[in-house]
């Protein structure tokens, strides 16, 4: 048996120990996912040998608990991707006004699906508020900001930020959204205002969104670099999830490496390539 065969083999049996013996279930993820994950937690342990790192894990819930925590990413930044943020900003929160106004429903619905520590989010909610104010309208917005990780919430919530965590921010932002406090930067209360946290799990098929959003009915729902950690059938039941959770012809953002993943799917269409901006068919 090749070398990578029984890599696979191995990676298979592991899956199926974690969901036999430590009842977590890791099935979910992409086979590249698995693999990296197992590998670096060999590293770590300094285990080169795949049936050793296997049979640790047979009898140690703990490194079992730490290989299931290896697989949360909890990366974020502000303006992560600067093409996407440019398209929202010049023209998809423009027309998501526009159109608000002119039907009378002044409420802009947003949701931010795995928000790790809370960049994206405040990122969404500064860019809204400087275009509703550019405009002069009455128009006003709400953004539920979701993740599966309590930590990184309450982090979120809190809203404090190091200045090279602001290196992307708009120089007019820091000054205007932002409070100096000796080596850290607090996001300003008018902003904390439109954006509320919570703790949802994408991975529960029997939602569509966030309870705290009560129905849904989102004007845009931005998830990016996510759907690429799961199996096809898991990136379905996320995409049908964010379908049902838009207002017609809503809007869905992905990461740019995600675009090949919504463009085999169904209920979507490319709305601003080569951004990976989408509007709900």
């Amino acid at each position: 048996m090749s070398l990578h065969n029984n890599f696979k083999k191995v990676t298979e049996n592991i899956v199926l120990l974690m969901a036999d013996k430590h009842q977590t279930d890791i099935s979910m993820y992409s086979d590249g996912l698995i693999q990296n994950v197992i590998e670096n937690r060999m590293a770590a342990l300094c285990e080169d040998q795949h049936e050793k790192y296997f049979q640790l894990l047979a009898v140690t819930p703990e490194e079992a608990i730490k290989l299931n925590n290896s697989f949360s990413n909890s990366y974020s930044s502000f303006y992560r991707n600067p093409l996407t943020f440019s398209f929202l900003y010049q023209y998809v929160l423009p027309r998501i006004i526009a159109d608000k106004v002119n039907s009378n429903n002044n409420e802009i619905r947003i949701w931010s699906a795995g928000c790790a520590y809370g960049q994206e989010a405040y990122s969404l909610a500064m860019m809204t508020d400087d275009l509703i104010k550019n405009t002069n309208t009455n128009a006003w917005f709400s953004i539920f900001a979701t993740d599966k990780l309590n930590a990184e919430l309450e982090s979120a919530r809190c809203g404090i930020y190091y200045s090279e965590d602001l290196k992307n921010v708009p120089h007019g932002y820091v000054e205007t959204y932002f409070h100096k406090k000796g080596e850290t930067y607090a996001v300003s209360d008018h902003i904390k205002k439109h954006v509320e946290f919570s703790e949802f799990d994408l991975l529960n098929n029997t939602t569509s969104a966030p309870p705290t959003s009560i129905f849904g009915d989102f004007d845009l729902v931005m998830c990016c670099n996510v759907l690429f950690y799961y199996k096809p059938a898991i990136q379905k039941m996320m995409l049908e999830k964010f379908n049902r959770a838009l207002t017609e012809n809503g809007f869905l953002v992905t990461g740019e490496a995600e675009t090949g993943i919504v463009n085999s799917a169904a209920g979507f269409r490319n709305y601003m390539s080569p951004a990976a901006i989408y509007r709900k068919r």
